[in-house]
């Protein structure tokens, strides 16, 4: 049971790390791609900034603690199937 919880929590950051690199890597191509034209949101912007600075270290960390967890996750499954 414990084995599964880290397994999700490991998941749901590699997920959350991928959403950082790739917000960060769309703001660094393009700055104003999230941003709306007559309207000015505070949050947004340093959400923005902050995947900005940190795209390359999430990608780096999160898309292989992802893959890892997931195919951990699927491996063990199909252990207990059998």
């Amino acid at each position: 049971m414990k084995a599964r919880k880290s397994g999700a929590v490991a998941i749901f950051i590699g997920v959350l790390l991928i959403v950082v690199f790739a917000v960060g890597l769309i703001v660094q191509k393009n700055p104003s791609a999230l941003m709306t034209k007559y309207r000015y949101d505070f949050a947004l912007e340093q959400f923005c900034a902050f995947c900005a600075n940190w795209w390359l270290p999430a990608g780096i960390i999160g898309i292989p603690l992802f893959l890892i967890s997931l195919i951990t996750s699927l491996v063990r499954e199909s252990k207990e199937k059998e």
